[in-house]
């Protein structure tokens, strides 16, 4: 009997710290509507010289699901965009506004750029295609408050990014160990 007791009270705390760790987990999925994804695709070049292009979500649906753990699972389907007017644009970076509360769009381009000038730009490279996030991408969603921005970085390829997604890091010194050290 008393095994069993402790036996429960284990398996309790198995859950319970189950549950705390299921609660850290949310997910999220961005899908772009079909009549989206053909706009954009049908816009899209792959010349190495051209800027960044900017679009504003004129309409979305936000789905949300409780999970077990007690998280919130979220479905962003974006329904419709719309071009924005950039207000500077190279083809490292596109500078434009939309609405408060509305996500923006923008494309990366097909090229690596050595600089911001278009003839310092080579198809491919190690930085053409990029889906990932720039930090001005991050702060900008963070200062914007939404909930949600998008890259397009090919034709095909959509990279949806969520303010959890970037945290900024206290800084910390580093200290060298090894041969050239002068530590202990």
């Amino acid at each position: 009997m008393r095994y069993a007791i402790r036996g429960a009270a284990l398996l309790a705390m198995m859950l319970v710290a189950g549950a705390r760790q299921l609660r850290a987990q949310t997910v999220r999925y961005g899908v772009m509507g079909d009549s989206v994804t053909a706009l954009l695709r049908a816009a899209w070049t792959d010349d190495s010289t051209q800027s960044e292009r900017a679009y504003c979500v004129q309409r979305a649906r936000i789905s949300s699901r409780p999970t077990l753990g007690g998280g919130i699972d979220s479905i962003f389907r974006v329904l419709a965009v719309r071009p924005a007017t950039p207000t500077s644009q190279d083809p490292n970076h596109v500078q434009f506004e939309c609405a408060t509360g509305t996500p923006e769009l923008h494309t990366h381009t097909p090229a690596t750029c050595l600089t911001d000038d278009a003839s310092s730009c080579r198809a491919d490279g190690p930085l053409a295609y990029s889906c990932q996030p720039s930090r001005s991408d991050y702060e900008e969603l963070l200062a914007r408050g939404d909930e949600y921005g998008i890259i397009q970085c090919d034709r095909r390829a959509f990279r949806f990014y969520y303010p959890s997604e970037y945290a900024a890091q206290p800084h910390k010194a580093r200290t060298a160990v090894g041969a050239n050290s002068s530590g202990p």
